[in-house]
């Protein structure tokens, strides 16, 4: 591998696990194109809480010898042309417009320094991998566990938290199944009854999405004389973890969530079977984001890498389809296919977010809507008649 051809991975979501996911594709890229990869997360991530540092590191080792300060030289040719050794710490706000960023562009770029701040699928660069690779013939799954395991490596002192949990409360308690449960999107409803609507960010954009009004006595009425069937947000999860207990007798259950009314939920119905990190939860009701200290910021990412890697150590994974932090832990081993359910609700063969509010076609109406039909069927019926004598009339 030459020396002088790097290709720099900047962050993309700025979600930790989100940006992971996008580091492991760019890592692909790197080895399909014989370039060194650079990892460069900037201070305005979410979960970098320092100055001048790279985010990455704050919880990984690095993923080769070099560091953004090696590819800044002047001598340096960039691709996509807007960057220079000069540049390269900023952002580029127009990187949603996907300029210069095609797949075939940087795998066929010869300049010293290719920046990727994009996302891609593993899935779509399956087709560039040649016979020569190691990774050539295997799933999307394993090229993403054959990445994993060689490039992301954890902060010795993150392992260490992780192991010293693991030994205090989960080891000589196996079998373990370990629970991701995403708080409830309480402001959001998925209607899959318009399939005109377009506009939302899941796959499949074929249903509307759309504002939820505050808790009134209204909703409780719209849910009454609504055409439709209503799917509650994260039903389903106790029936999956109920199936895993009777079929591997679980011993405990190790509960990933950011929120506190989920944990109170869970700790009423499995008692001492649930374990359980010590770190920060919000309720339903309260915004996500808000500010804190850099100490705290960099302090809430290493919780939500911890949880990943400890349910990681569990035999048994039940995880949110639509959750970077989900997808994360099935990546960090390889599981068999049976020890893994990935939970979402799915309607016509589409996919939705399991923590949301699904509504969908009833293929019997509810009494409220037929009495509504046979009203406007009588008053058809009555205007049609009025019409009839009214011409007779006339005549």
């Amino acid at each position: 591998m030459s020396n002088d051809r790097f290709l720099l991975i900047k962050a993309w979501s700025y979600i930790l696990w989100g940006d992971v996911d996008h580091v492991l594709g760019q890592l692909l890229v790197a080895e399909l194109t014989n370039r060194i990869p650079v990892v460069y997360w900037p201070t305005h991530c979410l979960h970098n809480g320092y100055i001048l540092t790279n985010g990455f590191e704050l919880y990984f080792e690095p993923v080769s010898n070099y560091s953004i300060f090696d590819v800044a030289k002047p001598e340096y040719t960039y691709y996509p042309p807007i960057w220079d050794y000069e540049n390269l710490f900023i952002e580029d706000q127009n990187k949603d417009t996907w300029i210069y960023r095609n797949i075939g562009d940087l795998l066929s770029s010869q300049e010293n320094v290719v920046v990727a701040d994009v996302y891609y699928n593993i899935h779509e660069l399956i087709p560039f991998i040649k016979k020569n690779h190691p990774a050539y013939g295997m799933s999307s799954q394993q090229i993403y566990q054959y990445l994993f395991s060689k490039y992301i490596k954890l902060r010795s002192d993150i392992d260490t938290e992780v192991q010293g949990f693991y030994n205090s409360w989960l080891k000589g308690n196996h079998p373990i199944l370990a629970v991701h449960v995403r708080r409830v999107e309480k402001d959001m409803i998925f209607d899959t009854r318009d399939s005109k609507k377009n506009g939302n960010q899941y796959w499949n954009k074929i249903y509307r999405k759309y504002k939820q009004k505050p808790e009134k006595k209204g909703k409780k009425l719209y849910k009454l004389f609504a055409k439709g069937k209503f799917k509650e947000p994260n039903r389903g999860y106790h029936k999956e973890i109920k199936k895993y207990i009777d079929k591997y007798n679980i011993k405990k259950i190790f509960l990933l969530t950011d929120c506190e009314d989920t944990l109170k939920e869970y700790k009423n119905i499995y008692g001492p079977m649930l374990v359980y990190t010590n770190c920060k939860r919000i309720k339903n009701d309260e915004p996500v984001y808000h500010m804190e200290s850099p100490m705290v910021v960099r302090r809430r990412g290493v919780e939500i890498v911890k949880d990943a890697f400890i349910a990681a150590k569990c035999d048994f994974f039940i995880g949110n389809d639509f959750s970077n932090v989900s997808h994360g832990v099935t990546r960090i081993k390889d599981w068999a296919d049976k020890n893994i359910k990935m939970m979402y609700w799915i309607f016509k063969k589409r996919k939705y977010p399991v923590n949301v509010m699904l509504v969908v076609k009833s293929d019997k109406p509810n009494i409220f809507s037929r009495t509504a039909q046979r009203v406007i069927k009588f008053f058809s019926k009555f205007k049609k008649n009025t019409e009839k004598r009214g011409e007779l009339n006339a005549k």
